[in-house]
C-alpha cells in the first residue's frame, strides 16, 4: 500500500481496519468525496489464477452497478502497479453482524426483524436484477452508524443466465459450509436464488440464538440431518413460534418447497412488526433502532474516525470454490 500514490488519487490514509485473505482493508478520507471511506486493497499476487480470472473480474463488474440502501456502496475502483486493486466503499462504523452478536448475544426479535427485513429487501433487489450473492453470512452483513444493515463481499456473486426460459443452474461450490444449502454441499447443480434463501435462514437463526443451526464438523452427517428437515431450537432464548416456522420454511431441503423472499416478507413473523408498533401506547422508534440516528454531537465524534473492527468486503470466504 503506497500512501503517496493514494494521496495522488485524493485519499488520505487513516488506519487499518483488518486483513483478509487477499489483502487489507483500511479507512481513509476522500478529499473529492469529502467523506470517510473504507478501502479494500486486493493484492493480485496473493490471488490464485482461477479466482483472478473467474471471480475478481465478475465481482468488479457487479459491484459497480449495485445501488440499494442495504447494499454496501462502491464509490471508486482503481488499480496501481498492476498488482493491486483498490475498491473504495462507504464506511460502516459498527462492524459486522457476527461481531455484534458475539458482543451482545442473541438479538431481541424486534431488532432481528428490523435487520432481517433489510436483508430481505437487499437480496430481493439483487435477485430481481438477476444477481446472486452465494456467500450470505453474518460476517458479510455490516452495520452502519445508524445500525442499518449493509450486504457486502460480492466475491462469489454472479449474474444469472437463462436458457429456454429457465435459470442456468450453478455447479461451483461457493460460500461457507455452515451457511451452504444441502444441494450445494452435495455437489448437485443448484439454483443460486433458492440457495441464497437457505443462507438467509441460517442468518436469522444466528441472529435469534447466537448459535448455528447445524454443526459443520462432519459435513456428511450435517447434510443427512438437513435432508431430514431437522431444525432444533434451544430452550433459551425463547423464540416465538412464528419465527421458528419461518426459519423451517427457509431451511427446507426440498428446493421446490423452500419459501421465497416475497413469501418471507409476507410471513406472519415479519408482519408482527406492524402489529407490535400499532399496539404501542406512545410513538417509538422502529424495532432495533434504539441505537438509531446519532445526535449532532455523535456525528461530530464519528467524523474523528474511531478505529473500528469491521472488515468491509474482506474478500471471499476462506472456503475455496471447487468445480
Amino acid at each position: 500500500m503506497n500512501k503517496v500514490l493514494m494521496e495522488s488519487r485524493g485519499y488520505t490514509f487513516k488506519s487499518n481496519l483488518g486483513e483478509g485473505m487477499f489483502g487489507k482493508v483500511m479507512s481513509a478520507y476522500s478529499t473529492r468525496l469529502k467523506r470517510s471511506v473504507a478501502i479494500k486493497v486486493i493484492d493480485k499476487k496473493k490471488v490464485n489464477t482461477s479466482y483472478l480470472e473467474k471471480f475478481l473480474s465478475r465481482e468488479m463488474e457487479i459491484i459497480r452497478h449495485l445501488n440499494h440502501p442495504n447494499i454496501i456502496k462502491t464509490l471508486d475502483i482503481f488499480e496501481l502497479h498492476r498488482n493491486k486493486v483498490y475498491v473504495v466503499m462507504e464506511l460502516c462504523r459498527n462492524g459486522d453482524v457476527l461481531k455484534h452478536i458475539n458482543a451482545k448475544g442473541p438479538l431481541p426479535e424486534q431488532a432481528a426483524r428490523r435487520l432481517f427485513t433489510q436483508l430481505c429487501e437487499a437480496v430481493q433487489y439483487l435477485h430481481n436484477s438477476d444477481v446472486v450473492h452465494r456467500d450470505l453470512k453474518c460476517e458479510n452483513l455490516l452495520l452502519d452508524k445508524h445500525h442499518n444493515l449493509k450486504v457486502c463481499d460480492f466475491g462469489f456473486s454472479k449474474r444469472l443466465t437463462h436458457a429456454h426460459g429457465h435459470v442456468v443452474l450453478s455447479e461451483t461450490f461457493c460460500g461457507t459450509s455452515t451457511y451452504a444449502a444441502p444441494e450445494i454441499s452435495r455437489n448437485v447443480p443448484y439454483d443460486p436464488k433458492v440457495s441464497d434463501v437457505w443462507s438467509m435462514g441460517v442468518v436469522l437463526y444466528m441472529m435469534l440464538h447466537a448459535s448455528m443451526p447445524y454443526d459443520a464438523t462432519n459435513v456428511r452427517k450435517m447434510v443427512q440431518i438437513q435432508i431430514q428437515h431437522i431444525v432444533n431450537f434451544p430452550d433459551a432464548p425463547s423464540v416465538s413460534p412464528e419465527a421458528k416456522d419461518l426459519i423451517r420454511t427457509m431451511l427446507n431441503p426440498v428446493v421446490e418447497q423452500r419459501t421465497t423472499i416475497s413469501n418471507i416478507l409476507q410471513s406472519s413473523w415479519m408482519l408482527l412488526q406492524g402489529r407490535v408498533e400499532d399496539s404501542a401506547e406512545a410513538p417509538t422508534q422502529k424495532a432495533g433502532s434504539e441505537q438509531g440516528g446519532p445526535s449532532e454531537e455523535k456525528d461530530k465524534e464519528d467524523e474523528k474516525l474511531p478505529k473500528v473492527n469491521s472488515e468491509p468486503g474482506g474478500g471471499p470466504s476462506s472456503s475455496a470454490p471447487r468445480h
